[in-house]
């Protein structure tokens, strides 16, 4: 009977949910970003031509081990600043180098989903997210040519001893194309959370305001409320429009002769 007498409250305060509902969605509209925005996808062949991560046999596993660190030590050194800013000056673009840091992620193919990097391959990704596609695609180029210079510079040249594993160098794979199709702008699954926010915010707020009144409003409601049998009810008195209320007069006395 609670559940009964709950969708009946709600169903009486229906605008209020209406409301509700209409508020959410607004904000979720006005606070969603719908500028297209567009990603392009530089690809890095990074470590030794000889060496096949998926392969156990071609290594050892502790030089497994410390070739996957040098690939995740790769995939930070290219959201650095100092790669960013001669990405930047390369590709001269109005772009800062904090803005490009930021714009830009990296991703190893074929890595396992529990981040330990293991059955992952030698190639890394670089996306560039940018309202152009042109400045994407020439940023994400921009910043794979600046990464291999970079690391040439910290790669030893001298031959390792025996049983090491050699210096990592780093090539560019396959080159950025240009983005035809913008990223998705989730508005349609925002304006869908949005939706249901303000509609479980609505029933909280009206079954709130349900709860704090204690305006009885019939026999029923006062037998719930007081947990007593009701004995009778006094009828409200009000004037209709077929029977409308009248005073009372007293008889006029008869005229005395």
């Amino acid at each position: 009977m609670e559940l009964i007498r709950y969708l009946v409250v709600l169903r009486n305060r229906w605008k209020v949910l209406v409301a509700a509902v209409l508020v959410a969605m607004a904000a979720a509209w006005f606070l969603t970003p719908r500028q297209h925005l567009y990603q392009a996808t530089s690809t890095l062949y990074v470590g030794s031509r000889n060496i096949d991560l998926n392969n156990p046999n071609d290594v050892q596993f502790g030089q497994l081990a410390t070739l996957d660190r040098f690939i995740q030590t790769f995939a930070q050194m290219i959201r650095s600043a100092p790669v960013a800013a001669r990405a930047v000056e390369r590709a001269g673009v109005p772009r800062s180098a904090d803005s490009v840091v930021a714009a830009t992620t990296t991703h190893q193919i074929g890595q396992s989903n529990t981040g330990t990097g293991s059955g992952g391959t030698q190639l890394l990704t670089i996306d560039v997210t940018d309202e152009d596609p042109v400045v994407a695609r020439t940023l994400a180029n921009a910043m794979a040519d600046s990464f291999v210079e970079e690391v040439q510079n910290f790669e030893p040249t001298a031959p390792t001893s025996e049983g090491s594993i050699p210096a990592l160098p780093a090539y560019v794979f396959e080159r950025a194309r240009l983005p035809v199709v913008p990223q998705p702008t989730g508005l349609m699954t925002n304006l869908l959370v949005a939706a249901l926010l303000g509609l479980f915010l609505g029933v909280g707020v009206v079954l709130l305001e349900d709860y704090l009144d204690i305006t009885i409003r019939g026999v029923e409601d006062a037998e719930r409320r007081l947990g007593l049998p009701v004995l009778g009810a006094v009828p409200e008195l009000g004037a209709t429009a077929s029977t409308p209320l009248r005073p009372r007069r007293e008889p006029r006395p008869q005229a005395i002769v």
